[in-house]
């Protein structure tokens, strides 16, 4: 495996400005971010490899994975394409490390202002990645240019949408006042994926794929174990900034534990679109 390290960029946070997601309540050096990281993987996993294995890959493609996080569906592309070479991103590559496959290659990038030439690859994937960008469309449309032509483009990404219709009221005010917890602090639009497919056909996309699945709370599925660990992640947060009172927080963990709570939370948007001979965008 070959590693290449780009200087690291600095947080942009002034005037109350998103603070960069390296500096904020997901960030890599956060203690219980890596756990966190393992439960998004055991809820995801099995639906991105899914939409992956439709856009039938063969075993001579070249890759990208950008926010790879701890690197499964990096590794996995470069043992589903053995011939290929894959690329895993990420701002913070700490936990893109062990016994990589000899042709997976970590680089650390920041999507928004680096590059890779155009017609790169026959696949780029990104999970919980454009979500968090406040400049998404724009580097939705830079992303494509890097697509060989007949080449996919996959984007997955959390959306607030189920929460909003709880029967629960506390439950439905803490997902919310989470969305706009990453959104103050990161820039993020946790009701941006819903708009899925059409911010790919305007980056020149076409042929356009949309599957969205939704997680359930309180049944200690990997849906439940994402949740609770982003909530308990994010905790401390919501509570320094007057968005949760510790009341409401004890009152939450009392109620997702009760026996007879089950309720849908964050659901996953999964959209894909593929490079045509020509790549015509609109910004």
């Amino acid at each position: 495996m070959t590693r290449h390290t780009t200087s690291p960029r600095q947080p942009r946070h002034r005037n109350g400005e998103p603070q960069g997601y390296e500096q904020g309540v997901f960030a890599h050096r956060t203690v219980t971010e890596l756990d966190r990281l393992l439960t998004l993987q055991a809820d995801w996993d099995t639906t991105t490899r899914h939409i992956i294995q439709r856009l039938h890959p063969e075993p001579g493609w070249d890759c990208l994975e950008l926010g790879a996080g701890a690197g499964s569906i990096a590794r996995w592309l470069a043992t589903t394409c053995p011939r290929g070479r894959t690329t895993a991103t990420d701002i913070d590559t700490g936990h893109l490390t062990g016994d990589l496959p000899d042709n997976l290659h970590v680089l650390r990038h920041d999507v928004i202002h680096d590059d890779f030439a155009p017609s790169s690859f026959h696949l780029i994937h990104a999970r919980a990645l454009f979500v968090h960008l406040p400049s998404r469309q724009q580097v939705l449309t830079k992303a494509a240019r890097w697509l060989k032509p007949g080449g996919w483009l996959v984007v997955e990404d959390p959306d607030v949408f189920p929460a909003q219709s709880s029967l629960h009221p506390l439950f439905r005010k803490v997902a919310l006042a989470g969305a706009d917890l990453l959104s103050s602090t990161l820039g993020t639009d946790l009701r941006w994926p819903r708009t899925q497919p059409t911010p790919l056909l305007q980056a020149g996309l076409t042929q356009p794929g949309l599957h969205i699945s939704v997680g359930t709370v309180g049944d200690h599925s990997p849906s439940h174990r994402l949740w609770q660990a982003t909530f308990d992640q994010i905790r401390p947060a919501l509570l320094q900034r007057d968005l949760l009172t510790p009341d409401e927080a004890t009152e939450l963990d009392a109620l997702v534990t009760q026996p007879t709570f089950r309720d849908a939370c964050l659901a996953t948007v999964s959209a894909w679109g593929q490079r045509g001979a020509h790549l015509s965008a609109t910004v």
